[in-house]
């Protein structure tokens, strides 16, 4: 490791104290940066410096930066929810394009920016039918070229235009951007029981039945992946994160296999998801409830296979990944062993 100074945002969270792991575990103690009313439990048992930063749009990042010469920017506001677009576009992009700007002023040498594989796209799906299998040249890389900027999903927009903004930037100094987009980070719950979670969970009368392909990624997979972006990433290119590609039966099916629990699982026709979509977005509003968690756009990604591959960073950056089921066998039993629960 060549940095003497690593910044990781919003280090509190699940991806920011597992960096925080990975790093100590070769003899480098980062910088943290947390927010005021931050659980800052892990990090203080490890000894950390921490600074004290709200990330939005009208924050000074100055003092935030001083000295540091590289920052692993993970912080961000992850909600699939319709409503605060602002807020979603101050946190997810305005405050990261501020934050590498004021980077680049202090002579930070290399930002690497953790966005999403839903920054990157998803693949439109021909049928409601589920292949046996998916060949390398069926999955999303990065070269694919963005096309859910149809869908008003807040999160999924501001965190592809952080994307964008970030390379214009990047264009107009000698600051390294690398970008990371990890897909759905499997990881440790703060009560650390998610076999006591998911037993409830099955426990419902019903859990739909969906031949839609997902991908799933270890979080102790992701963290190494993100340092070695760190030491390897070549400067203006992104690098996929991912984990193995499953269906949401077949991946409801391997969990209740591990807690021997059956599942209810019901296919819900399509025109009565539209129908509850928007009878939730009218009821809100009739109601002045300001939270919009379920909404017709949220419905749509049912129309796309978010199945994508990871053979740049396996090249560039000698990233690995365990299979699903390893990672559902040690989350379901509670043994997340390599964890920041479990280090």
């Amino acid at each position: 490791m060549t940095y003497n100074k690593i910044l990781i945002t919003g280090a509190s969270g699940s991806l920011g104290k597992q960096l925080v792991c990975e790093l100590i575990r070769r003899d480098i103690k980062p910088i943290a940066q947390v927010r005021e009313n931050s659980d800052t439990g892990y990090l203080d048992s490890v000894g950390l410096e921490k600074r004290i930063c709200d990330l939005n749009a009208g924050a000074s990042f100055t003092s935030l930066v001083e000295g540091v010469d590289a920052v692993i920017h993970t912080a961000a506001w992850v909600n699939f929810r319709q409503d605060r677009p602002t807020q979603f576009a101050s946190i997810n992009t305005i405050a990261a394009v501020n934050l590498f700007k004021a980077a680049a002023e202090a002579g930070v040498r290399k930002f690497v920016h953790v966005s999403t594989v839903a920054a990157v796209g998803a693949c439109k799906r021909r049928g409601n039918s589920q292949a046996t299998a998916l060949s390398e040249n069926d999955l999303i890389d990065e070269n694919y070229e963005f096309n859910l900027d149809h869908l008003r999903i807040p999160y999924i927009l501001s965190k592809h235009a952080a994307e964008m903004e970030l390379k214009k930037a990047a264009g107009e100094c000698d600051t390294e951007l690398v970008i990371v987009n990890p897909s759905v980070i499997v990881a440790p719950s703060r009560t650390g029981d998610d076999a006591g979670k998911a037993k409830k969970k099955l426990g419902r009368w019903m859990l739909p039945d969906l031949p839609n392909r997902v991908n799933l990624v270890d979080l102790r997979d992701v963290a190494p992946g993100v340092i070695a972006a760190l030491e390897k990433g070549r400067p203006g290119e992104r690098y996929i994160l991912a984990g193995d590609n499953i269906s949401v039966r077949d991946l409801l099916l391997d969990i209740s296999s591990i807690l021997g629990r059956l599942p209810h699982l019901l296919r819900i026709p399509r025109p009565f998801l539209n129908t509850a979509a928007r009878a939730s977005v009218f009821f809100s509003k009739l109601t002045g409830r300001g939270k919009v968690s379920v909404y017709p756009d949220l419905i749509r990604l049912l129309d796309y296979d978010w199945a994508y591959s990871s053979m740049k960073a396996r090249e560039e950056l000698g990233y690995t990944n365990r299979s699903i089921q390893k990672t559902l066998e040690d989350l379901l039993t509670n043994n997340m062993t390599g964890s920041y629960q479990k280090p």
